[in-house]
């Protein structure tokens, strides 16, 4: 992630040093002088349109008002309608990506991450869930969930930013897998469905015993504890 603070930091100089007031750069700008403000005081960042607008003013390179790692070059090749060859010749991880995202659309960084030959796992996912759309975040689960296994943690992490279909897809193959309790599906249960809940439910039931029931009964349908209850009476029989 770029220094906000440093960024600004530079901001501010560079204008001082152009003997400008915050006003006229922003006026130059065609933005109101509160984003300038807002730039220097390391609150924001500036928009991907505005930088190359800024080095020319100031005379100087992107390079010079933001910090230079793997983003900045990855933010000069886009700038420069480069990205994907310099994607095809680099390894970018997606904590790189993420670096440069809060400057993008949703489109662009779902651009890049087509392009680059990242390595592609649910951890590394939530680095870039935040700034792509919720359609192209379900392609990258269901891509990821399809060469390995997902862990409770891992899961209720991008929770809000997947679909309640793909979560209820991967919380079903979750928990039918040992080793997964009650309270994991506690903390899920908000994001998915009943008929999913009570798929989960039925399935940590069968594996640890009815006495699991109470403690997850109220996120159960009352079909499903019905169900549960009459299993466990023929059981007793």
């Amino acid at each position: 992630m770029f220094d906000m603070s440093k960024v600004g930091r530079n901001i501010a100089g560079f204008r001082k040093r152009s003997g400008m007031s915050q006003m006229s750069l922003a006026d130059r700008l065609s933005i109101s002088y509160q984003a300038v403000s807002n730039w220097e005081r390391g609150e924001t960042m500036p928009d991907i349109s505005k930088l190359p607008q800024l080095a020319h003013i100031f005379d100087v390179s992107i390079d010079e008002i933001l910090d230079e790692s793997e983003g900045t070059q990855l933010l000069k090749n886009l700038l420069n309608d480069t990205t994907q060859n310099y994607l095809q010749n680099q390894e970018i991880s997606l904590k790189d990506i993420s670096a440069i995202a809060p400057l993008l659309s949703s489109e662009q960084v779902q651009e890049i991450i087509e392009h680059a030959q990242a390595n592609m796992n649910i951890g590394n996912l939530m680095f870039v869930a935040p700034y792509v759309s919720e359609e192209f975040m379900n392609q990258l689960v269901r891509q990821v969930v399809g060469i390995e296994s997902i862990g409770a943690a891992e899961l209720l992490a991008i929770a809000p930013y997947i679909s309640k279909v793909v979560l209820d897809e991967c919380a079903t193959k979750l928990f039918q897998l040992e080793g997964n309790s009650a309270a994991e599906l506690l903390a899920i249960s908000s994001f998915m469905s009943k008929p999913a809940i009570d798929a989960c439910a039925k399935e940590i039931i069968e594996r640890e015993g009815k006495e699991k029931l109470v403690f997850i009964a109220s996120i159960m349908s009352k079909n499903a504890i019905d169900e549960v209850g009459e299993m466990s009476m023929l059981e007793e029989h």
